[in-house]
C-alpha cells in the first residue's frame, strides 16, 4: 500500500515556535550551495519525490536558517498533507522574516482559514489591504471570511471601506444587499439597490432586482411599478417581459403572462439558454397546465426561428413532442441535434426507439449503422441494427450484426436474453433451426416464462413436427401466462392439432377467435383445418373462404378453397 512521506524533525527542524535567527550572511560558496539545493528540492517536489525534496530543503535551512522562501515552500507541503499546525508555524516564520511579501501573507491567511481561525485570517487581510490598497480582491476576500461565520456587520464594514475609497460600485452594492438580507435588515437591502438605480437610472436589471425584493415582501403593486419603469426606459427590453410573465403568473393572470412570455421569446437579444431555462422551469413545475400545447409549441417554434443553430432548442422541442406522442416531429428535431452533435449517445438511442415505434426499419437500419461508427461498443445499437435488418428480411446482416454485438454484453443477462431471442428468430429464418433452438433454450434457461420465445419456439417445433410434447408444454405455459392473447392461443391450438388432439385444438382456436383472432387469416385458416380434421368439411370451407377474404393466409389456402380439402403435400408433412 502506498504511503505518504511524513515530515519529521529529523528531516526538517520545526519547533513549536519558529524562532527567527538574526540574518545570516552567506559566503559565495554557501550561496551557490543554497541555490543548488533549493533548485533540486523544487524539482524533486514537482516529481513527487517528497523525501528527497524535504531532505534538500533541510539542507537549505542548515545553510541559511533565516530563509523565508524555504519556510514558505515547506508550509505548502504541510498544507498539501493537511498538517495545518506545522504549516502555520512555518508560514508565520516566513511572514516574520519578510512581512512585505504578498504571497507569504496570502498563504498565512489561507492557513488561518483552514484552521478556522477567522479573526486572525481577517487580521492578515487588514495588513494586506494597508500594504496594497489598490487590490480590491482583498476586500472581497476579507468580507467573504466574515460572512462565512455570519459576522455580516463586519463584512458590510469592509465593503463600506472599499466604497468610501472607490465610490459606489455595482459588485459592492450587490454584495452588501445580499448581506443585509442575510442579517435581516431589509430596509438597508432596499437602500443598496436604490443607490445603484440613482447612479445608473437606465439599468433595467437593477429595477428588476428591486421588483424581486418587493415581490418577496408581497408588495406586488410596487413590484409592478418597477416593471413599468423598465418599459419606459427600454420598451423593447426582452428581460422585462420575463419579469412580467412571472409577475402575472404569480397573480394568476395567465393570459397576460402568456402575452409577455411570447414577447420575451420573440426577442433576439435574449440568449437562447435563458429562454430554454425558463421554459424548462415551466414544464418541470407543472405550470404548463395553464398553457395550451398550441401555445407552448408556438414558443418552441419561435425559439427555433430565432436560434436555429442551438442544439438545446431542438433537444427541448424533441422532448416536448415525444411526450405528446408526436414521434415524427420529435424525430425531426433529434436529427437536427445529431447534425451538430454526432457523439451524443442518448440522442441516438432515443432516435432509434422512435424509428422502431414508427416501424420505419429502413431509417432504423441506416441510423443504427451510423451510430455504431461513433459507439462501436454499445450493444443496444447492435440490437437496433439486427432487428431492423431482420424486419427487412436481410437475415444474413441481422445474424452478423447480432453475433458481433454479443461480444459487448458482458454479464448483462437482460441483454443476453435480447440478443439470443433475436438471433434465434434470424437463425430460424435462415434455415438454421438447430442454432435457433439452441438460442431459445439459452433464453429460457434465464427466463423460463419468456412468452415470446415460448410461443415462437413451440410454433416452429409444431411446423417441423419435432418434439411436439415439448412444444405442447411450452405453448400451454404461454396461454397460462396470457390467456387472452389470440396469437399464443393459436400456437397452442396448432401444437394440439399436430399432436392429433383435434377436439382440444378446436376449443383453443375458438378462444383465439373470441379474443380477436377473427381478424387474422392464419388463425381463421387454422380453425378451418381443425374443423376439416373433425369431419366438418362444409364449415371448414366457410372458414377458409373467410381467411381468403382477410388475406395473407398460407400458400395452400387458395387450393383448399378450390378443392374443399387439405392438399396432399400438407397431408404428407403432417404424417
Amino acid at each position: 500500500m502506498a504511503t505518504t512521506p511524513v515530515i519529521t524533525e529529523g528531516a526538517v527542524l520545526v519547533p513549536k515556535k519558529d524562532k527567527i535567527q538574526k540574518e545570516v550572511k552567506l559566503t559565495e560558496a554557501q550561496k551557490l550551495e543554497f541555490d543548488f539545493a533549493f533548485t533540486e528540492a523544487t524539482k524533486a517536489i514537482l516529481l513527487q519525490e517528497l523525501d528527497k525534496g524535504l531532505s534538500l530543503y533541510a539542507t537549505c535551512l542548515k545553510i541559511d536558517p533565516t530563509s523565508a522562501v524555504v519556510r514558505y515552500e515547506l508550509a505548502n507541503i504541510y498544507m498539501s498533507q493537511d498538517d495545518f499546525s506545522s504549516a502555520l508555524e512555518l508560514s508565520r516564520g516566513a511572514v516574520a522574516l519578510q512581512p512585505l511579501n504578498i504571497w507569504y501573507q496570502i498563504q498565512l491567511a489561507n492557513i488561518y482559514q483552514k484552521k478556522g481561525m477567522m479573526d486572525q485570517a481577517c487580521a492578515v487581510y487588514d495588513d494586506l489591504i494597508e500594504l496594497h490598497p489598490e487590490r480590491k480582491d482583498f476586500y472581497y476576500l476579507q468580507a467573504a471570511i466574515f460572512a462565512s461565520v455570519e459576522k455580516f456587520d463586519k463584512a458590510i464594514e469592509v465593503y463600506d471601506r472599499l466604497e468610501k475609497k472607490e465610490g459606489i460600485q455595482e459588485g459592492v452594492s450587490l454584495e452588501k444587499q445580499r448581506l443585509y438580507l442575510a442579517a435581516g435588515n431589509k430596509k438597508m437591502a432596499y437602500a443598496e439597490i436604490q443607490k445603484l438605480i440613482k447612479k445608473h437610472p437606465y439599468r433595467a436589471d437593477f429595477y428588476g432586482i428591486l421588483a424581486d425584493l418587493y415581490l418577496a415582501d408581497k408588495e406586488e403593486g410596487k413590484a409592478f411599478d418597477q416593471y413599468e419603469k423598465i418599459l419606459k426606459i427600454d420598451p423593447d427590453n426582452g428581460l422585462v417581459h420575463f419579469y412580467l410573465a412571472d409577475f402575472y403568473r404569480r397573480k394568476g393572470e395567465i393570459e397576460k403572462s402568456n402575452v409577455s412570455l411570447a414577447k420575451a421569446f420573440g426577442n433576439s437579444e435574449i440568449e437562447a439558454d435563458q429562454k430554454i431555462q425558463f421554459l424548462i422551469s415551466i414544464l418541470m413545475n407543472g405550470d404548463q397546465e395553464s398553457m395550451s400545447d398550441e401555445y407552448l409549441k408556438g414558443l418552441l417554434d419561435k425559439l427555433v426561428e430565432i436560434h436555429p443553430g442551438q442544439v438545446r432548442v431542438h433537444a427541448l422541442y424533441a422532448d416536448f413532442l415525444r411526450k405528446r406522442k408526436d414521434n415524427e416531429g420529435a424525430r425531426y428535431h433529434l436529427r437536427k441535434v445529431l447534425e451538430e452533435e454526432k457523439t451524443n449517445y442518448v440522442v441516438w438511442e432515443e432516435l432509434l426507439l422512435i424509428d422502431n415505434e414508427l416501424l420505419d426499419f429502413e431509417s432504423m437500419l441506416k441510423e443504427s449503422s451510423e451510430a455504431l461508427k461513433y459507439f462501436p461498443d454499445q450493444p443496444l445499437l447492435y440490437i437496433f441494427k439486427g432487428v431492423a435488418a431482420a424486419q427487412k428480411e436481410d437475415y444474413k446482416t441481422a445474424i452478423q450484426t447480432l453475433e458481433e454485438g454479443f461480444s459487448y454484453i458482458g454479464d448483462n443477462v437482460k441483454l443476453r436474453v435480447q440478443f439470443q431471442t433475436y438471433l434465434g428468430d434470424s437463425y430460424y429464418q435462415m434455415g438454421e433451426a438447430k442454432k435457433a433452438f439452441k438460442s431459445y433454450d439459452e433464453v429460457l434457461s434465464f427466463e423460463p416464462q419468456n412468452v415470446i420465445v415460448l410461443n415462437n419456439y413451440s410454433y416452429y417445433l409444431s411446423v417441423r413436427g419435432e418434439e411436439l410434447e415439448k412444444a405442447k408444454k411450452m405453448s400451454s405455459l404461454c396461454v397460462d401466462l396470457e390467456a387472452e392473447n389470440s396469437t399464443y392461443l393459436d400456437t397452442h391450438g396448432w401444437v394440439l392439432y399436430r399432436l392429433g388432439e383435434f377436439k382440444e385444438a378446436k376449443t383453443i382456436l375458438e378462444k383465439a377467435l373470441e379474443f380477436g383472432g377473427g381478424e387474422s387469416a392464419v388463425i381463421v385458416e387454422h380453425y378451418g383445418d381443425i374443423l376439416f380434421r373433425l369431419g366438418d368439411s362444409d364449415k371448414a370451407l366457410e372458414e377458409w373462404k373467410k381467411a381468403i377474404e382477410i388475406g395473407e393466409g398460407s400458400e395452400y389456402l387458395a387450393e383448399k378453397v378450390k378443392t374443399g380439402i387439405i392438399p396432399d403435400e400438407i397431408e404428407q408433412n403432417e404424417q
